[in-house]
């Protein structure tokens, strides 16, 4: 396997991990009030641990869902990128 496919993987293990977290919590199902980004980056393990980085992963996770279709942004969240809220999906 090469360092492309590895990251790949790594990649989508990450998603899978934030999914559960999601699929844990009774505010992200699909209607809900939605969780917010920083609970679900606590919940995960992700959460910022005195460097952003982890927290900004979290957020690029929630990102990629939300392109698969698989989480919608809460509309009425608020516009710091940190209390964004996130439920998933009907599908």
């Amino acid at each position: 396997m090469n360092l492309h496919q590895r990251g790949t993987e790594l990649i989508n293990a990450l998603k899978g991990h934030v999914l559960e977290v999601l699929h844990g919590h009774p505010d992200a199902e699909p209607g809900g009030t939605g969780v917010f980004q920083e609970e679900i980056a606590r919940r995960a393990g992700l959460h910022n641990m005195g460097t952003g980085e982890l927290d900004h992963t979290c957020g690029e996770m929630l990102r990629l869902l939300h392109k698969e279709g698989k989480i919608k942004l809460v509309d009425e969240a608020e516009p710091d990128e940190k209390r964004k809220r996130w439920r998933l999906t009907s599908q």
